[in-house]
């Protein structure tokens, strides 16, 4: 039970500010705290997918009760669950667009963000509670790359959309 102790929390503090959005009716805000929601659920719960990746080929560094992956773009890292990173930031590069504009600087911030605050938050369970997480180097760039790539599919929606009004 302890192990799932960081996304309980997580959960408990999104709710809240779901339920805000949703009493003032702000939908995009709702989406976007719902949005994060489902990746902390991705990431903090002590649930492990392998996508069949060879992780004995990767480079890693046990720390912190973690196993960590410093090296970026290592030929056996980019497997499924690499390119599942990037689809999965996608929808919050889409609802950051929706809620707060921006343009790709910013959107890229707010994708290293996310990956940084996702690995972190991956990084501190594995010392307080033995989430048993990989905190992946790698995970930072495609979380990165997904929010950029949603944000741009979100302004190329609206500007076909200006276009054909």
């Amino acid at each position: 039970m302890m192990r799932w102790l960081p996304f309980i929390l997580v959960s408990l503090a999104l709710l809240g500010l779901t339920l805000k959005a949703g009493r003032q009716r702000n939908w995009p805000r709702l989406w976007w705290w719902l949005g994060c929601w489902g990746l902390a659920a991705l990431t903090w719960t002590p649930v492990t997918v392998t996508l069949g990746s060879q992780v004995a080929d990767i480079q890693t560094f046990h720390w912190a009760n973690g196993i960590w992956v410093l090296w970026p773009l290592q030929p056996a890292g980019i497997d499924a669950s690499f390119w599942l990173n990037i689809v999965m930031t996608m929808p919050q590069g889409i609802l950051w667009r929706w809620n707060f504009g921006g343009r790709w600087p910013q959107w890229l911030v707010v994708g290293l963000a996310i990956g940084v605050t996702l690995e972190a938050g991956q990084a501190l369970g594995n010392y307080l509670v033995g989430l048993d997480r990989w905190v992946d180097i790698n995970d930072v760039l495609t979380n990165a790359l997904g929010v950029v790539l949603g944000a741009l599919i979100f302004a190329w929606g609206q500007r076909r959309e200006e276009l054909r009004r």
